[in-house]
């Protein structure tokens, strides 16, 4: 499975590993784990990962690296998470040399740069990675095993998102083996500050709703400089609003700096990615992600209508009769 990227891997002496826009714990994971593993397993070669990483973790599992235009275009580049070099953080992966991807989303068919690894069924990147690791028996530190746990650890919203319980509990118990220590990574996870706290009590007494079962919450400019937050920050915060009673969607959306409108949805049933894809953006079938150019009601009522209609089908389909569960 991972014969040609191993190949580009061994062919170049220089590899930069990029992530996605407004990276989450899979993305960081994927790129630190990545990043050390490669310079073990073939210590004269120069590896970086450039980005803006999750800045909370750097000090236990590393800062991302500043290197220089002249390094990019003659590296290797590898994407990690993220499905193309559209939406890659640093638009410099387009100088470089030669690209390949690891990903776990579902597949838009805009990469065509070079190889690529894409395991829809898989929970999370990183755990594409930790089979890539063992299938070519690549050495792992203590650090990559923490960073490939994070990854896996978030993008199953701890857990409860699993397609195969069994083999990802195999999969962590192996990481653990390596020194991982879940208890001090959750602590920085779960560590928050006042300001997070205001701006939860904001989405708790300001949420909306629609007839037909989708529950969301709408973050203005003036809303978002009031608690300090950018617009991609609180769209993280979506599953402030998850799993309530008969509203299995749910979904944030968000005034940017640059007046875009940034959307999060969620659910935990009926498949909400098409949505987003048909408008340019993308993700997994219950946790997508699309930024509109403009923030408007218009925009905002467009897809909430949109989401309605995934409700509706997705009732008739399971023979609810419409009703909400």
């Amino acid at each position: 499975m991972f014969e040609r990227i191993v190949e580009l891997i061994e062919k170049y002496d220089s590899i930069v590993i990029f992530g996605h826009l407004h990276p989450d714990g899979d993305c960081y994971g994927s790129q630190i784990g990545l990043r050390e593993t490669i310079s073990m397993a073939y210590p004269s070669k120069k590896v970086y990962a450039v980005g803006s990483g999750l800045p909370d973790f750097f000090e236990r599992l590393g800062a991302m690296d500043i290197i220089d235009d002249s390094i990019i275009e003659n590296s290797l580049a590898i994407l990690v998470d993220s499905n193309d070099l559209e939406r890659a953080e640093d638009k410099r992966i387009y100088h470089a040399k030669a690209w390949c991807k690891i990903d776990h989303h579902i597949d838009t068919g805009h990469f065509n740069e070079g190889p690529y690894v894409l395991i829809e069924d898989a929970n999370s990147t990183c755990e594409i990675l930790v089979t890539l690791i063992e299938e070519q028996h690549f050495p792992m530190n203590k650090r990559a095993a923490e960073a490939l746990y994070l990854g896996i650890l978030t993008d199953t919203g701890r857990f409860q998102f699993v397609k195969d319980f069994p083999a990802i509990f195999r999969t962590v118990g192996r990481l653990c083996q390596q020194g991982v220590e879940p208890r001090a990574l959750n602590t920085i996870l779960t560590m928050t500050s006042e300001n997070s706290m205001r701006i939860r009590g904001y989405v708790f007494t300001h949420y909306k709703k629609t007839e037909h079962g989708v529950i969301y919450c709408v973050l203005t400019r003036d809303v978002l400089d009031k608690f300090n937050l950018e617009g991609p920050q609180a769209a993280n915060m979506v599953n402030l609003i998850s799993n309530i009673k008969k509203y299995p969607i749910w979904a944030f959306f968000c005034e940017n700096p640059n007046g875009t409108l940034g959307i999060e949805v969620r659910s935990n049933s009926a498949t909400v990615q098409p949505v987003c894809a048909s408008h340019g953006g993308g993700g997994h079938a219950h946790a997508a992600g699309v930024t509109l150019p403009h923030f408007s009601e218009e925009n905002i009522n467009m897809i909430l209508r949109e989401l309605d209609e995934v409700n509706i089908e997705y009732f008739k389909e399971n023979e609810l009769c419409g009703k909400k569960k």
